[in-house]
């Protein structure tokens, strides 16, 4: 909803103050990149924390954090291979906190991060293997001396919709900044077979925001001061559920309680694949909120509805493989429901209209035949809105 400022008394003929709204937030501002953080270590066979952490400068609104990763391997005469969820998985663990040192996005590792760019819906082109800038080098060939090297952007999403600013967060206190807290992997959760000298990583980190806004426009008119909802913030918990092969109908008590812009399922094998979790993918999968059946989808049709909603041309698989080469494929045992496709051809820039509206101590399942044998794990990832104070749901809904 447009906010409101009074002009002088009178001034709609009957004496009383005349309310003129307020023009949006997003007239008077622009964005900015800020300074980055630069941090180097060696990859060893334990994990270590990047330090000194991360504190986001103070600008005006923090709207994303670009991660940039670079590996630099030399001397290599190995066959390198990558983990399966590799090279992401340079990154151990990440949290991004507010200014009250409560958690924002995680703790989740590298790979989470890239579903949550991925599947999340926040740019025109979200998969982080399509930037020019990804690759990652297996050492073969003409390559064998770099095997092993790699490179990735990442971004931790803060802002929802780039329309209006909504989620983009205040941040203009020095003394209570917002923080990124990394662990760097150990070798063994980035490669299959090592190259013969391990990585050097660079790790560098920018905050983009918007600068202070304008107090009017170029006409005179007042100019809103600060986006639509103010510290209405956008959270990603990542929730693990044991599940045996065959009937499962886990209690999904981590999605619940606020309206949910996505729900993404991943499911893995007792080893940990994510390759046989799409081939014990259930088929049809249910879920079921309260005693309503929300979803009831075959398999095929929602790797459909997956290539129609995010573009993806390649077949189904992994959407890059261990030499880097991008697939534009659905990742193998990664499962989307998008709340947030009421607006534009493909999910984010919403209206906020679909959100699934849930509150506390609802019942959410999802219910299905788990395919193969033997234990499971049922990976969920919950994007929910907290609405800031004093601003309803229906009030920045357009």
């Amino acid at each position: 909803m447009p906010a409101t400022a009074p002009t002088t008394k009178g001034g709609n003929g009957n004496g009383k103050d005349k309310v003129v709204p307020l023009r949006p937030f997003k007239i008077g501002a622009q964005t900015i990149d800020d300074e980055a953080y630069d941090v180097t270590v060696t990859l060893t066979a334990g994990t270590q924390t990047l330090t000194p952490q991360y504190e986001v400068p103070s600008t005006g609104f923090l709207n994303d954090i670009y991660i940039l990763v670079q590996a630099t391997c030399t001397g290599n005469t190995a066959t390198v291979t990558f983990d399966e969820d590799a090279p992401f998985t340079v990154i151990d663990r990440i949290t991004f906190t507010d200014t009250n040192n409560a958690e924002i996005v995680g703790p989740i590792g590298g790979w989470d991060l890239y579903v949550i760019d991925k599947m999340g819906g926040y740019r025109f082109q979200d998969n982080p293997v399509a930037s020019p800038r990804y690759f990652a080098t297996t050492g073969t060939g003409g390559t064998a001396s770099s095997g092993g090297s790699f490179e990735f952007v990442l971004r931790v999403p803060i802002e929802l919709v780039p329309r209006d600013a909504l989620g983009s967060l205040p941040n203009k206190s020095s003394s209570t900044p917002f923080k990124v807290k990394t662990t760097v992997a150990a070798s063994t959760s980035v490669y299959g077979t090592a190259p013969t000298n391990l990585p050097s990583v660079r790790f560098r980190m920018t905050p983009q925001s918007y600068w202070e806004p304008t107090a009017n426009d170029g006409s005179g008119n007042p100019v809103a001061p600060q986006p639509p909802g103010v510290n209405t913030t956008q959270y990603w918990n990542v929730t693990d559920y044991t599940v045996n092969a065959g009937a499962m109908s886990p209690q999904l008590t981590s999605s619940v309680g606020f309206p949910i812009r996505n729900l993404v399922f991943v499911l893995r094998d007792s080893n940990g694949s994510r390759s046989q979790g799409e081939s014990d993918w259930p088929d049809p999968f249910k879920l079921q909120l309260q005693s309503n059946i929300l979803v009831d989808r075959i398999k095929a049709l929602w790797q459909h509805y997956l290539a129609q909603d995010y573009g993806l041309t390649g077949a189904v698989g992994d959407g890059y493989t261990s030499a880097g080469l991008l697939l534009n494929s659905k990742d193998n045992g990664v499962y989307t429901l998008p709340f947030n496709r009421d607006f534009y051809p493909k999910p984010g820039w919403e209206n906020r209209r679909s959100y699934l509206r849930t509150t506390d101590g609802m019942r959410l399942k999802a219910l299905g035949s788990i395919g193969g044998s033997g234990t499971h794990k049922l990976t969920v990832f919950t994007n929910y809105i907290g609405v800031g104070a004093g601003t309803t749901l229906a009030q920045i809904t357009t």
